[in-house]
């Protein structure tokens, strides 16, 4: 999703792609910022998830309980954690009602 969405940002608030809250649809600044910084965060949570489903695809040799949650759980985590840290980036750079605050 990162790669994809920096190599082909959306242009606008009515594509099918993007990352698409309450605070990231204010504006047209307010999206942009948002969709930049959710691709360079799952960028970096994929650079994580990839080795380590790699690795739990090594150590379990089948498909297991186990395995779902071992292989599950990371991307759930890595997803909410993707909102939290995007939201809170927006509440830092742009104020209630979309305008960038002063630094």
């Amino acid at each position: 999703m990162g790669f994809m969405i920096r190599r082909y940002p959306p242009r606008s608030m009515k594509t099918w792609y993007g990352y698409r809250t309450f605070s990231s649809t204010i504006n047209k600044q307010t999206w942009d910022e948002a969709n930049q910084y959710a691709a360079y965060v799952s960028r970096i949570m994929g650079c994580i998830l990839i080795p380590f489903g790699l690795l739990a695809g090594i150590v379990f040799k089948t498909q297991s309980d186990i395995f779902l949650y071992v292989t599950v759980s990371p991307v759930i985590f890595c997803a909410l954690l993707l909102t939290g840290l995007t939201e809170w980036h927006l509440l830092q750079v742009f104020d209630e009602d979309g305008e960038r605050r002063n630094k």
